[in-house]
């Protein structure tokens, strides 16, 4: 722990403080200090007069009060500045707490004591801060220390007065910034050892950067840890797999060097939010999942699930015009899916996508960094603040609350994407690739990097610079790590092969930068003006499982099987010259022509892989693979639900011997404690059996 503490002429806290924070932890940063520091994770202003209540220019017998005057305007101010831009930590206490107050870093003023007097005495104070609750002795000191703010928002107060009154608003004695990294409070801690332990806490917080990434990596939404040990039971076995489950799209091998890509997804709360662009983004996500492999897609299918309401019917009119301006725009032809309505969809509402393309064996590029020296490097969008901790609220229950920091789509730049990356792919140019998706950057770093570690054996780490990052407005660090900002690929590339990968950036008018390196330091590192900002070692990645006790639900809904042909008209079906059978055609199929091998893809779809197979026998087609959609509600009250139909899903495939290439979990699709029913989408492909037409 670096703690930087900053000494003023006259303060006579410092040494207590030093002593209370421990003498080896502590830097003495003097005021008149000009350089900006920063390789510090605290920066404490102590408390004590003299300097910070003291305004004179030279020692004279003429001064006057003036709390945090000469402070705010000393050169180790630059300092302060900087740690708070960069979300380090700041602690001020007693004329510390002032010097924040004036420098406008923390809300409101602190004023004369109401008695004119000064306050020297032990107050019982109470701490409350998430799940740290009590009571506690402390110190006063002060002739300035009624706390005024004229609007207090009481999740950031942290510490109060039990009894002993200044007139101090709402008994206030410490309070804290929105962002939970400056830390002001007017009794003294120093003498209370007890109290140190919980104050460390209290300014590491959730709020901290550590502790939102932790939050992020385990929440539901990334790391499945109250599914995965269901998943891992799937058959996923076959002579013609190339990839199963764990990658970004499942492949498949189909003759004559060529593969089947394929991936489903779902994108449902950010559709109740905003329909037009969650279901517009749950278009482009995918089809970047199928893009990162190597692969040009060559088509898309919806599957739906909507309300009854008119807000639901909205809604559904926003969604389908989101789907259609995603896959007309970049030319990717919308050939199948379904409609199913039901009220109680009408707050969580589904949208779950599949993608398929086509790759050449030898030009498959996998989601792994394999080398330390390695780069990684960032194209497409610029990153901005959309979509900020979508994967932690996805993995919670749907609410009424106000649309915040939706994603946007944006065909045309993921069309340029598409078109590089094909050409990337045929030069052999990229070691690994990943799309950024839910959890950003952090989450795209860190899984090219597990995977790398996984195939390789090696202590693989990273670094990675925040400085590099194109950014649309001035974000936090972790902000810029967890952003959700569309349209943007990571890229691994070896140092030789860069240039000739910025060629083809330059060539569709890419925006792109190295934003770090792999190492063999088996570490996550980023850094921020060459400042550690956030250090952590692989093995402390590790997701947590979540072992749930089985429940079930047992509600009865009537959902309508909707035809509605009207919602294919929307979407551009017979873009390109592959779609012999279209979603116009009666059955829940539709076949593809994959001209490259001479040869006919089908694709059932259907709740069931009964339903699926049928019809891949009626079509006289052979089984390739499955890929799943598993939506279900809160899995407190039906993780039950969700065992049970994994399990069913897992002995039919086993039975019919056809594997599982991938899918996609979506929980916590509940609102008000009401869950949706099992909503199960299940997307069969396959190739017609020679000489049947």
């Amino acid at each position: 722990m670096r703690i930087g503490v900053i000494r003023y002429p006259g303060s006579n806290c410092y040494n207590d403080t030093v002593r209370y924070f421990g003498k080896e932890n502590c830097s003495e940063l003097w005021y008149k200090t000009e350089e900006i520091v920063k390789d510090i994770d605290l920066l404490v202003i102590p408390g004590g007069f003299a300097f910070g209540d003291r305004c004179y220019e030279k020692a004279t017998d003429s001064f006057e009060y003036s709390p945090g005057k000469m402070a705010k305007d000393s050169p180790i101010t630059k300092t302060i500045l900087y740690s708070y831009e960069n979300d380090i930590p700041i602690l001020g206490i007693c004329n510390g707490f002032q010097i924040l107050t004036h420098l406008e870093l923390l809300p409101g003023e602190l004023k004369e004591n109401d008695s004119k007097q000064f306050h020297s005495k032990k107050v019982e104070c109470n701490y409350d801060c998430d799940e740290l609750k009590g009571t506690t002795e402390m110190y006063i000191a002060n002739y300035y220390g009624n706390y005024q703010c004229e609007e207090v928002n009481q999740e950031n107060v942290f510490l109060t007065y039990s009894e002993w009154k200044n007139g101090s608003v709402n008994d206030i004695a410490g309070i804290t910034n929105e962002k939970r990294t400056v830390f002001g409070m007017m009794p003294h801690p120093e003498r209370n050892s007890i109290f140190k332990d919980i104050l460390f806490k209290l300014i590491y917080n959730k709020e901290s950067i550590n502790r939102k990434i932790n939050n992020l990596l385990q929440s539901e939404h990334i790391s499945y840890k109250s599914t995965k040990k269901y998943l891992s039971e799937f058959y996923t076995e076959g002579n013609h797999v190339v990839q199963g489950p764990g990658e970004n799209a499942g492949i498949v091998d189909i003759g004559d060097n060529y593969c089947i890509t394929v991936r489903i997804e779902s994108h449902n709360h950010p559709t109740f939010k905003n329909a037009f662009e969650g279901a517009a983004t749950g278009v482009g996500g995918i089809i970047r999942d199928i893009i990162c492999m190597g692969s040009k897609p060559i088509a898309l299918l919806d599957f739906l699930r909507f309300g009854t309401n008119e807000h639901s019917e909205g809604l559904l009119h926003d969604a389908i015009k989101g789907i259609a301006y995603y896959g007309n725009t970049i030319g990717i032809p919308n050939v199948g899916g379904s409609l199913h309505l039901s009220e109680i969809y009408d707050k969580n509402p589904l949208v779950n996508v599949a993608c398929l393309g086509i790759v050449r064996k030898e030009n498959i590029i996998y989601g792994n960094a394999l080398n330390e020296g390695s780069l990684l490097v960032l194209c497409g969008a610029k990153t901005g603040n959309e979509g900020v901790d979508s994967a932690i609220m996805a993995s919670k229950q749907s609410t009424d609350e106000e649309e915040k920091n939706i994603q946007k789509a944006d065909a045309y730049l993921e069309n340029l994407l598409l078109d590089a990356f094909v050409e990337i792919s045929d030069s052999k140019l990229a070691e690994g690739c990943q799309d950024l998706g839910a959890g950003g950057i952090l989450c795209a770093t860190t899984e090219v990097i597990k995977r790398g570690r996984d195939k390789t054996n090696l202590n693989l780490g990273c670094d990675i610079h925040l400085d590099n990052v194109p950014l649309k407005h001035d974000l936090d660090n972790y902000s810029i790590l967890a952003s959700e900002t569309q349209e943007r690929m990571l890229i691994v590339s070896r140092p030789e092969n860069l240039s000739q990968i910025e060629m083809i950036f330059n060539k569709w008018d890419l925006e792109y930068n190295v934003i770090g390196s792999v190492t063999e330091k088996g570490s996550y590192n980023v850094y921020k003006n060459d400042n550690l900002v956030y250090h952590e070692d692989f093995n402390n990645f590790q997701e947590k499982e979540n072992d749930l006790e089985l429940t079930y639900d047992n509600s009865q809904y009537e959902i309508k099987n909707e035809k509605n042909l009207s919602l294919w008209e929307k979407y551009d079906h017979s873009i390109g010259c592959r779609t012999l059978k279209g979603p116009d055609t009666p059955g829940k199929y539709t076949i593809l022509d994959i001209y490259e091998v001479n040869k006919k893809l089908v694709i059932t779809w259907g709740d069931t892989v009964d339903i699926c197979h049928k019809k891949m026998e009626e079509l006289e087609a052979s089984p390739l693979g499955i890929v799943n959609c598993l939506n279900f509600g809160d899995p407190l009250s039906c993780i039950g639900d969700f065992k049970c139909s994994v399990n069913l899903i897992n002995k039919k495939c086993k039975e019919l011997t056809i594997p599982v290439l991938g899918g996609n979990v979506s929980l916590y699709n509940s609102t008000n404690n009401e869950n949706i029913p099992p909503s199960i989408v299940i997307v069969m492909i396959g190739i017609k059996k020679e000489g049947v037409e």
